[in-house]
């Protein structure tokens, strides 16, 4: 190895520790030196992020909320994280650091220049010379390089290039088997396969179906799969949206004869493996907005490593991701959409139930969907007072929370999380409520859907759930030039999933109108999310609304004052 690539050095390392004055300043380093993160990375830690595999701790890595990968996190490390946490009284879903990147930066800097008194080289080590001391010892472990890139979250096997050896003619006769001189493939090398292949596949697709096809190709023609498909939730059960390698009957039974495993009992982060007719089949969850939306089947001849795991897993989060960027492109940029017209009398919807049972009128003025599958609605309810409203929500068991925003001489403005509802089922298949409302208990629904999108599994998805329900009308809808479309198009770029929902929620629940019609703690609330949370993610959603309003407009003279 180049020790010039390393500058830092077992022994430096540990100077450096000796030099960290306080326990954060240790554990900044710890996070660098040991797990490989970022500074952007180390202020987005929480205790919630830490999982338990087989006896061992990962570590969800987040970027703007956004889980991008997992690392393995050391027991010491662990153990060091809760420690402070303890110490500092945060809550398990606050972030552990409540400052910058930029001065975690700084604060590496400053410990530094201490440990230079002693140790010369280690005046100027960065958080970069941090993570290449992370890369440079899991190297000297024999960690294969392929799976130190998936740990440090590098996108190139050739960032790690100034950490390795030119191999000699001893190592390369090692790696090459005798058969034609074709090089033998490592284990380690897969799951770096993987990810390359997926990103690819990604990369190149446009629309949520494409996606779901692309990758079940690459994951069976490159990754080296038997077979693979994906499947999304629909109502109760999967239905197969891609398969390759294997028929979509054999799909369907793979998933009728192993519902329990297939379905509610897959969490986040959970890869787990089922012993089919056709041998072992590795399920990973197919992640939305941070709930599981789906599975990905993949058919394994031999045992995953936990290496391996790790890798799908992350895999599952990205193809979501992806899936959601490509529908919500797809639906701002389509000049048509299908709107579908849904009637729904089932009283187990809170909307339609309410309207009934108190006799009056329901509308929806703003939904924002929260993680965790459930919808943030806002709603305008008149002919019924607060208090029977909200009584009559305590007893929904569709209804988690409900409050009172703004009471009116005609009516009342309510905010209720839901969790029982068709609209649930129609954002979930990529669908926009564009309008609710309810009126003798019956809810009328409205969403839009891309024009080419094939609606018969979003409709059957909704009716099979909801019996109650029936599609009442299916029209192609022109949308009007919006002289606006660029200024969208630039905040949902930068906005991330999580920024945008506290941002809507903070819109509709009043938060910016003077008097506030909500305080911070009561939107947390209703978010699920702690305080500081939830002001860290409206700042910066707040941010890039003005970034994108302000920056590259042509500036206009000023007028001179009225005298």
């Amino acid at each position: 190895m180049d020790s010039a690539a390393d500058r830092i050095g077992e022994r430096g390392y540990e100077q450096l520790r000796r030099a960290a004055e306080t326990h954060r300043s240790d554990l900044v380093l710890r996070l660098g030196a040991e797990v490989g993160l970022r500074p952007a990375e180390m202020t987005a830690v929480r205790l919630a992020d830490i999982t338990e595999f087989e006896g061992h701790r990962l570590l969800s890595v987040r970027e703007d909320s956004e889980v991008v990968r997992e690392t393995y996190l050391p027991d010491s490390v662990e153990h060091d994280i809760r420690k402070y946490a303890n110490a500092a009284g945060t809550d398990d879903d606050e972030p552990l650091f409540s400052v910058s990147a930029r001065r975690l930066q700084m604060l590496v800097s400053e410990v530094a220049d201490r440990a230079a008194d002693a140790a010369p080289h280690l005046q100027g080590i960065s958080t970069r010379d941090l993570r290449w001391r992370f890369a440079a010892s899991l190297l000297d472990d024999g960690v294969p390089p392929d799976v130190v890139c998936a740990l440090g979250g590098w996108d190139r096997l050739d960032r790690l290039d100034p950490l390795l050896d030119e191999p000699d003619r001893e190592t390369i006769v090692t790696a090459v088997d005798g058969s034609g001189g074709r090089a033998v493939s490592s284990e380690s090398q897969r799951p770096v396969d993987w990810i390359m292949t997926v990103s690819e596949a990604l990369a190149a697709a446009a629309t949520g179906e494409a996606i779901a096809t692309a990758v079940c190709d690459h994951l069976t023609g490159t990754a080296g799969f038997e077979f693979a498909w994906l499947a999304e939730r629909t109502g109760d059960g999967l239905t197969p949206r891609a398969t390759t390698e294997i028929p979509e009957t054999a799909v369907e039974r793979q998933i009728d004869a192993h519902i329990e495993s297939v379905t509610a009992p897959l969490d986040v982060g959970d890869v787990r493996v089922i012993d089919d007719s056709t041998g072992p089949v590795a399920l990973i969850p197919l992640v939305r907005e941070n709930a599981v939306s789906g599975v990905i089947g993949v058919g394994a001849s031999e045992e995953l490593t936990d290496a391996e795991r790790a890798v799908l897993s992350a895999l599952g989060v990205q193809i979501g991701h992806a899936q959601v960027a490509a529908e919500r492109k797809r639906l701002l940029l389509a000049d048509t959409v299908t709107e579908l017209e849904f009637h729904c009398a089932d009283e187990r919807t809170f909307t339609a139930g309410v309207s009934g049972a108190l006799q009056c009128t329901v509308e929806l003025s703003g939904v924002v969907p929260v993680a965790g599958q459930s919808l943030l609605y806002y709603l305008m309810v008149e002919g019924a007072s607060a208090d029977a409203i909200l009584s009559y929500a305590d007893t929904d068991d569709g209804v988690t929370d409900a409050r009172l925003l703004e009471e009116h001489s005609d009516g009342v403005l309510l905010e209720v999380v839901v969790t029982d509802t068709p609209a649930l089922q129609l954002v979930e298949s990529g669908g926009r409520i564009r309008s609710v409302t309810a009126t003798d208990g019956v809810a009328t629904i409205a969403v839009e859907l891309p024009s080419e999108a094939d609606i018969r599994p979003t409709v059957n998805a909704v009716t099979d759930a909801y019996p109650e329900t029936s599609l009442a009308a299916k029209r192609e809808t022109e949308r009007p030039a919006e002289t606006d479309t660029g200024f969208r198009d630039r905040l949902t770029d930068t906005l991330s999933d999580r920024q945008e929902t506290v941002l809507r929620a903070a819109y509709h629940s009043g938060y910016f109108e003077w008097p506030r019609g909500s305080t911070a703690e009561e939107l947390a609330d209703s978010l699920d999310v702690s305080s500081p949370t939830l002001h860290n993610h409206l700042r910066k959603a707040q941010q890039k609304v003005l970034t994108a309003f302000f920056d590259d407009r042509p500036a206009e003279p000023r007028r001179p004052a009225d005298n």
